[in-house]
């Protein structure tokens, strides 16, 4: 069992997206760039946000129903994971070690968010990539990218980690967290991003589904009492970025936001 059963679905649904390939169809490429050319805009976000937050809450009451909830302490634990294995090439995984490691205490990595909360090996592997604490209140969820998957999977996926994040949140106290182990649970003020080198976002323009996703982020947060918002950010251009992955994290920006309407989300 997953707490994120019924999830992808909800995903597709809001997309409405073409049956192509095996689902979830928001993971393929083709999808995302479908979704770049459509003009038709996607459904609102909040009644989606909404669906996606009670699911979550419901597969957890199923879990306490059959028995089990055993959430792992090492969720939303603050953490700094520095080690790689020499034999470890994976260009994610060097690149977030060295953003990590060159730019300050204020980086973690690797933030577990699920572990253990519907079963003994359950969504072990979900953690968010990088973690950026602006302030005690105010942190960035990064799903940090260099070839793997697209645009709009690294979208889905860290704005999943977003929504557990704001159901952890709430339900805290029951799941036994401590905010003094666990303090990015006393955010306020949350960002959820897709960071990647500027050639990860070829062929795209999802400014679309980044404004109308900001809207329902706007709404969803204000009923929980949280500012939230998304983006999409490119890393420093001409930058060698294993090299140097300071001066990469200092020069991302954002990207589309110069393309969105003047009734979009002004935080972007």
């Amino acid at each position: 069992m997953s707490i994120l059963k019924g999830i992808d679905e909800l995903v597709d649904d809001w997309l409405d997206v073409e049956p192509k390939g095996k689902p979830p169809y928001y993971r393929h490429k083709s999808t995302a760039i479908e979704l770049s050319r459509r003009t038709t805009p996607i459904g609102d976000a909040r009644p989606f946000l909404d669906a996606c937050y009670s699911r979550i809450h419901q597969n957890w009451l199923a879990a306490i129903d059959s028995g089990y909830t055993n959430p792992s302490k090492e969720n939303w634990r603050w953490k700094r994971h520095l080690d790689l294995a020499p034999e470890n090439t994976s260009p994610e995984l060097r690149l977030e070690r060295a953003i990590v490691a060159t730019c300050g205490e204020s980086w973690s990595n690797q933030m577990p968010v699920a572990s253990g909360l519907v079963g003994p090996a359950s969504n072990k592997r979900a953690a968010v990539d990088l973690v950026h604490r602006k302030d005690p209140t105010t942190y960035s969820l990064i799903e940090l990218k260099v070839d793997s998957d697209n645009p709009l999977f690294a979208a889905i996926e860290i704005l999943i980690y977003g929504l557990l994040f704001v159901w952890s949140r709430e339900n805290q106290n029951s799941l036994g967290y401590d905010i003094q182990k666990q303090p990015v649970l006393g955010a306020n003020d949350v960002t959820l991003s897709v960071l990647a080198p500027e050639r990860y976002f070829d062929e795209m323009d999802l400014s679309s589904f980044a404004t109308i996703l900001n809207r329902g982020l706007a709404e969803f947060g204000e009923l929980h009492s949280l500012v939230l918002e998304f983006e999409f950010c490119q890393l420093g251009t001409d930058i060698d970025l294993m090299a140097d992955a300071k001066l990469a994290i200092d020069n991302m920006h954002r990207i589309w936001a110069d393309k969105l309407p003047p009734n979009a989300n002004s935080s972007l």
